[in-house]
C-alpha cells in the first residue's frame, strides 16, 4: 500500500477508501459497495491534512496520523476546481459535526433495499454526518444525505468536475 503524502495529494482531493477491518467489511456489506469510507485532503496552515467523518465526528487529522491509524487502500478523485467557497464549507464542519453512524448502518441498507429513505434529510441532516454524506454535501450532490460511500464514488467517477488520478 502506498503512503499518502504531500507528493501524492493536493488540497481538494477526495479519497475513496477500503479497509479490511471488521467495521469496514460490515459497511461494504450493508451498503453493497466496494468502498467503505470517503475523506478529503485539505491544506491548512501550509500543510496537507485529511478531513473525514469517523466515530469521533468530522475532524482534521495530519496525514501521517491518518495513514498510521486507518491503513486504508484508496482511490483519489481530484476536482477541477477546489474554490475558496468549497474549502470554507469543508472547514466549517471540523470539530462541530458528530458522526451519523445510525444513518450509515441502518437507513442506508434500508434505502438500498427499498428505494425509500427513512433517515434525516435536507437541512435536518447537516448537523450529523457520516463520511460520504460529508463529501456529497461538500460538493453539492443532490440528496447528499442518502449517499453511501459507493454511491459517491460512482457519482464522482462520472462527474466531469473530477478526474481519477491515483489508487493504491
Amino acid at each position: 500500500m502506498k503512503t499518502l503524502d504531500k507528493n501524492t495529494l493536493q488540497s481538494g482531493d477526495v479519497l475513496h477508501c477500503t479497509s479490511e477491518r471488521l467495521l469496514s467489511r460490515i459497511i461494504r456489506k450493508l451498503t453493497k459497495g466496494r468502498v467503505n469510507h470517503s475523506a478529503l485532503a485539505i491544506e491548512v496552515w501550509g500543510e496537507l491534512f485529511i478531513i473525514d467523518a469517523q466515530k469521533d465526528g468530522t475532524n482534521l487529522r495530519p496525514i501521517s496520523e491518518w495513514n498510521k491509524k486507518y491503513k486504508y487502500s484508496y482511490k483519489i478523485f481530484r476536482p477541477t476546481d477546489f474554490s475558496t467557497e468549497i474549502r470554507s464549507k469543508a472547514i466549517s464542519k471540523i470539530g462541530s459535526t458528530p458522526n451519523d453512524f445510525l444513518s450509515l448502518i441502518v437507513w442506508q441498507p434500508i434505502y438500498i433495499l427499498t428505494g425509500k429513505w427513512h433517515g434525516r434529510s435536507k437541512e435536518n441532516a447537516d448537523d450529523r454526518m457520516y463520511c460520504s454524506e460529508y463529501i456529497a454535501w461538500l460538493f453539492s450532490y443532490e440528496n447528499w444525505w442518502q449517499l453511501s460511500p459507493q454511491a459517491v464514488y460512482d457519482l464522482m467517477e462520472n462527474d466531469p468536475r473530477f478526474s481519477r488520478i491515483e489508487e493504491s
